[in-house]
């Protein structure tokens, strides 16, 4: 459990990074750097440089990285072909996880995972048990899926141009992103669109501006449904027809879209609190990696 018994203060921010996006965008949106040896180390770079300024920006006095665990997830057992469009990355991508954590634990930042569940859902427990946590919360990512965690005090600072420009949505801001539904209810709209990055199939021939109109009108997936029952859907014959037929797809799309919050995961507060590092050493690994630019810019 989070420690809520800490007085911490209105001012204090808890900044949840999610840490595989953050690599798997600076990878692609940076060029292949390489070290001395020959190692490429751009997704390393353009995380550090992602981190380093929020840490100014935002200084928050709690940090933890999260990661996803390789191999299947739970939501692979519901539906196998769940992300099985997605190209596997280069190996030369995948070789870079281990200096970023390795550089995590010299700068005292927790590095956490768990195998069979995504980086998301450790990070919907995280908020979850942090409900009383006496400030704001920060989600870092450049997944737009992480803002159905968005709330009154819970806030997403979405990578949006190349690694280091990013966009506060609170509340209010992705209301407005989703036309005025609630974050939460992105779950609805993959459920009826789908998501074809994960490989989510929703219905059919229901596209985003259409599940929009239809959850602006319904609220949820489950009033669509309900509304078919108490025979109120009122829909055109063509629409009320894709929704029956691929009713049982609809629910499978918004399990496999909504955060899984109950799992059994433990993280002490006190352990992400930021803390004093051995600054030599961090130095030392940025240098062995080449990145003389990020010396200037290590967080206070």
């Amino acid at each position: 459990m989070l420690n809520h018994s800490l007085d911490l203060g209105s001012a204090k921010r808890f900044l949840i990074i999610d840490a595989s996006a953050l690599m798997h965008r600076a990878y692609y949106a940076l060029p292949k750097l390489t070290n001395a040896q020959g190692m490429v180390v751009n997704a390393v770079y353009g995380f550090f440089s992602s981190l380093f300024h929020v840490l100014k920006e935002q200084n928050p006095q709690y940090v933890v990285a999260v990661f996803d665990s390789p191999g299947p997830t739970f939501r692979h057992k519901e539906y196998p072909l769940y992300k099985a469009t997605r190209v596997k990355a280069p190996d030369d991508f995948y070789a870079q996880f281990s200096k970023t954590k390795e550089i995590l634990k010299l700068l005292k930042i927790p590095v956490v995972a768990k195998a069979g569940y995504e980086a998301d859902d450790l990070i919907g427990v995280m908020v979850k048990k942090a409900k009383h946590f006496p400030g704001r919360i920060l989600i870092l990512t450049g997944d737009f899926d992480l803002l159905q965690l968005v709330g009154p005090r819970v806030d997403v600072l979405l990578i949006r141009t190349g690694v280091s420009q990013t966009v506060l949505y609170n509340e209010k801001r992705a209301r407005e992103k989703l036309e005025g539904l609630a974050p939460n209810k992105i779950i609805d709209l993959k459920g009826l669109a789908g998501d074809s990055s994960d490989n989510i199939p929703g219905v059919p021939g229901i596209g985003p501006k259409t599940a929009l109109r239809l959850l602006k009108h319904f609220g949820s997936l489950e009033n669509i449904y309900q509304a078919f029952e108490e025979g109120q859907a009122d829909l055109k014959p063509a629409l009320a027809k894709k929704l029956q037929k691929f009713r049982d797809q609809a629910i499978l799309s918004k399990t496999l879209a909504t955060l899984k919050t109950d799992i059994p995961f433990d993280l002490p507060l006190a352990k992400c609190e930021r803390k004093g590092y051995n600054k030599k050493k961090v130095v030392q690994a940025l240098q062995n990696l080449g990145f003389k630019s990020l010396l200037t810019r290590l967080p206070q």
